[in-house]
């Protein structure tokens, strides 16, 4: 456990709470260790933000071959129409 841990309080339904238990018990750890790695296994990691075109559109510029298109992107978009 990281040395910066924080200490919380839970309330698990009956299901949940056996679930846990039953995972506790089969891989021989701590409730406590099961919720962390299931927290870790949801939690976004570095990689899934490499290959996502969203994070790369600004990378490289967008030409559309009109001018002043950022102020005049309406009349483009809409065709004039108002």
């Amino acid at each position: 456990m990281e040395a910066t841990a924080h200490r919380t309080q839970i309330y698990l339904t009956a299901e949940q709470y056996v679930f846990l238990c039953n995972q506790a018990e089969k891989k021989s750890l701590s409730i406590a260790e099961i919720i962390r790695q299931l927290i870790n296994e949801k939690m976004p990691k570095d990689k899934d933000y490499e290959n996502n075109p969203l994070f790369h559109l600004g990378e490289k510029r967008l030409a559309m071959g009109r001018r002043r298109g950022s102020l005049n992107h309406n009349d483009y978009v809409y065709r004039g129409k108002r």
